[in-house]
């Protein structure tokens, strides 16, 4: 989950015995890759990997927590909603803090707070107890996020190191998700689900020793500390946090009860605030909109929410088609996802490639459009389906395409932004996935639920209706990745280029420029 952390010298330099890294704006042919780089690469792959998968990990296991801790199935979703809620709230902040007092030592503390958590997860003996310890560790996870792709943007400059960088982290990171349903299935079928936070706590304590030995300590310039959006920072995290929980409890609350229609209602209220305030009042804005001028961002941040709503959705309805559908064990559950995975893995460094050769906009359009059609397959799912046909070859499809447009988007919401806006930069991009997911996931499972019922009112046999729900779900999560191939034809330049955010110095024009 998410952390982060900062310090002393400029994060474009690494101190290191070896030769050390040059800054971002230096020829990539004077940087020499050493150890240093490989293991600062690793912690932070480690990190945002950990942040990532908390939020899936938990899927497969909940019947087995519910049996150990005594949930009603009323509160069991809140093993999960507990982590979302404060996750993604507190992003934003998350990024500026590690912008004003320095991204390491927000890392480092990020992680501290994850692993104690994570330890308290695993020693709950009571559902309330597992509760506030999961929303302790979403909070933590969004101190650390942020921080893990400011830090890479800093250390590795642009051209082919970054762009081995980003890959390798974007493949870990989009491949979160899937493994974490598998080791959701492993371990929650397995010794015990307490393993699912036990484990967290060595990796924790590795990437802290690690981050104090290698991660570069950064030192913001004392301009960037001096003023602080408090107001922003209540108005833009409240405001989230709010919409996150109005979309959590849909399923106890309608979206059309008048429960859900206050809370949606004070949300754009406040972020509809949060704005006017950031755009017009604050001096020191916690997200300048300036950042949007930029075409680059503006158009990774759309493509990420809409990315969101399908690949988070995505995740829920095939792990309900294996297991109420198909009937599949906790444990085959998991196993099924192992194609994603490792076809995502291998998809994700072509991504970079192609930007270079060919531009951002048709590379980032293009992986859109394989990702629809892998979906579309998933449409066709049938009651007495197989692995084979109904999970692996949809699953192929759509890993080869989520991979490949997955990093150059993630690379486009950093592209042209100053140094000192970079985590706020990467908070935002991880805000947008992740509550664009949350809405997705919330609306597609409300029409797929929707579609399930009207069938079974009239007389279909259960199993057939809950497929043809499923099969509704999965098509308009297809649709979505087709608007998203569309807004990455209308936001990004035709070249691929894009001018820097607002700044008048000389900034990298596009990710798709290689040096």
């Amino acid at each position: 989950m998410g952390l982060s952390e900062a310090g002393s010298v400029e994060l474009s330099s690494v101190e290191t015995q070896s030769p050390e890294p040059k800054a971002a704006g230096e020829p990539s042919g004077e940087f020499e890759w050493t150890r240093k780089h490989t293991i600062t690469l690793t912690v932070l792959c480690l990190a945002a990997f950990l942040d990532a998968i908390d939020i899936t990990v938990v899927n497969v296991a909940l019947p087995a927590i519910k049996e150990g801790l005594g949930f009603s199935q009323s509160s069991l979703a809140w093993v999960v909603n507990a982590y979302l809620i404060l996750f993604g709230g507190f992003l934003l902040l998350g990024g500026r803090v590690g912008d004003m007092i320095g991204r390491r030592r927000v890392f480092i503390w990020g992680v501290v707070a994850f692993t104690a958590a994570s330890l308290g997860s695993g020693l709950a003996q009571s559902a309330g107890t597992l509760t506030v310890t999961r929303g302790l560790q979403g909070l933590a996870g969004a101190f650390v996020a942020p921080m893990t792709l400011a830090i890479l943007n800093g250390v590795f400059p642009e051209g082919k190191p970054r762009d081995k960088a980003f890959g390798i982290w974007g493949g870990i990171t989009g491949v979160a998700g899937a493994v974490g349903l598998i080791l959701g299935g492993l371990l929650g079928g397995g010794p015990s689900w307490r393993w699912l936070f036990y484990i967290n706590i060595p990796i924790g304590i590795f990437m802290v020793l690690a981050a104090l030995r290698f991660i570069p300590n950064d030192r913001p310039e004392r301009t960037t500390t001096r003023a602080f959006d408090v107001v922003g920072a209540v108005t833009g995290t409240g405001g989230i946090s709010l919409l996150c929980y109005a979309i959590a409890q849909v399923d106890h609350h309608p979206w059309g009860s008048g429960r859900t229609v206050s809370l949606l209602i004070a949300s754009a209220l406040i972020l509809g605030y949060f704005v006017v305030h950031e755009a017009r009042i604050a001096s020191q804005p916690l997200v300048p909109l300036s950042l949007f001028a930029n075409r680059s961002v503006l158009g990774a941040n759309v493509v990420s929410a809409l990315c969101g709503c399908a690949m988070f959705a995505t995740f829920y309805l095939a792990t309900l088609y294996q297991q109420q559908v198909l009937h599949f064990s906790a444990l085959k559950t998991g196993l099924g996802f192992i194609p994603l995975t490792v076809l995502l893995l291998c998809a994700a460094p072509v991504g970079p490639k192609l930007v270079t050769k060919f531009g951002m906009r048709p590379v980032i359009a293009a992986g859109a459009v394989v990702s629809a059609a892998g979906l579309a397959l998933f449409a066709r799912i049938s009651a007495d389906g197989g692995l084979l046909m109904d999970i692996i070859l949809p699953s192929v499809v759509l890993s080869i395409g989520f991979g490949i447009l997955f990093i150059p988007m993630t690379m486009a919401a950093l592209n042209g932004v100053p140094e000192e806006r970079s985590g706020v930069a990467s908070a935002m991009v991880n805000m947008t996935r992740f509550v664009g997911g949350s809405v997705g996931l919330a609306v597609i499972s409300t029409i797929a639920t929707m579609r399930t019922n009207h069938l079974l009112d009239e007389s279909h046999p259960a199993l057939e209706s809950l497929n043809s729900g499923l099969q509704i779900g999965f098509a308009v999560a297809a649709g979505l990745m087709v608007v998203t191939a569309v807004a990455a034809l209308a936001l990004f330049r035709e070249d691929g280029r894009v001018p820097a955010a607002g700044a008048s110095e000389s900034l990298p024009e596009a990710v798709a420029v290689g040096k």
